[in-house]
């Protein structure tokens, strides 16, 4: 393998196994657990999927189980727990159990879609390191939480969301305007009138054409800046603004929350070393004066 060969797989591997930050983790639990309380707990008007009730059990158990009050106190309970940091990554898996019937509830889907995934994946980390209830309570702390290729997972989701979005959007019908007018006047969730061709703020008449092209560059940015270091914190902010002007444009429940909540995995602190460059933390080899015994013959 020639020194190029070698530069690129050494890159590869800190890209996918670098180790977390044991206290970015434990802060990403805590903002998770959340997340997720926020965006899956009941509100008024919920309901379920209409084809969930083509399969005569479901109605039963979700009028009597999953929509009763004892099953979100427990999954609000189960939340709690993996937030302080009790063994994270089991009831990070039970948590995936218990609030996989709530995705297929009416509204905020997308929303309960992607943090699902994004538990799935966080789960696989190993979070109690730092602020958890077993804090300190175990001997010597880990120096890392695990390989960063779980939190990798959680960064490709949010640049497929994005991505995905602008290329449905890639079409001249969009790109022309002509979807964003139509939608205005038949959607309720619109909260201005396109249908004469224009974005009206105040004396300003912007063109939807240009709004359409606009919010279509505007996400294959999303889904690209972020993996450029040095672009991240500038598309962070740009990706805020556009979040924020597009809730005074159109309501899509908690999705741009969501969205800009998993801006958080792309500021990830880790140590530079290779997990395999990095000492032993177990007992004696801290101390700068062990020898390590020579191996038996």
């Amino acid at each position: 393998m020639n020194r190029t060969d070698h530069s690129s797989f050494n890159r590869l591997e800190q890209f996918l196994f670098a180790p977390v930050d044991p206290a970015y983790a434990a802060v990403f639990r805590i903002a998770l657990a959340a997340m997720l309380a926020v965006v899956f707990w009941p509100y008024e008007g919920m309901g379920l999927v209409l084809g969930v009730y083509r399969v005569p059990a479901l109605p039963y158990l979700y009028k009597h189980i999953f929509l009763a009050m004892p099953y979100w106190l427990l999954i609000l309970a189960v939340l709690t727990f993996f937030g302080a940091g009790f063994s994270p990554r089991v009831l990070g898996f039970l948590l995936v159990a218990l609030l996989l019937p709530l995705v297929f509830l009416i509204g905020r889907q997308p929303s309960r879609q992607i943090l699902l995934f994004t538990l799935v994946f966080f789960s696989l980390l190993r979070s109690d390191a730092r602020l958890s209830l077993r804090w300190g309570r175990q001997g010597p702390q880990p120096v890392t939480t695990g390989p960063m290729w779980p939190i990798r997972l959680i960064q490709l989701q949010l640049s497929v969301v994005y991505g995905v979005n602008a290329l449905a959007k890639t079409t001249p019908e969009y790109l022309s305007g002509q979807v964003l007018m139509g939608m205005s006047k038949m959607l309720p969730n619109f909260l201005v009138n396109l249908s004469d061709g224009y974005l009206h703020l105040g004396p300003l008449a912007i063109p939807v054409t240009i709004l359409a092209i606009a919010s279509v560059m505007t996400e294959y940015a999303l889904a690209i800046g972020f993996w450029f270091p040095r672009l991240r914190v500038a598309t962070a902010v740009f990706g805020v603004f556009f979040h924020i002007v597009t809730k005074f444009i159109i309501r899509i429940g908690m999705l741009d929350w969501t969205c800009m909540f998993l801006y958080l995995a792309f500021f990830i602190p880790f140590d530079r070393p290779l997990i395999r460059e990095l000492h032993e933390q177990t007992e004696g080899h801290s101390d700068p004066k062990f020898i390590p015994a020579p191996p038996r013959t």
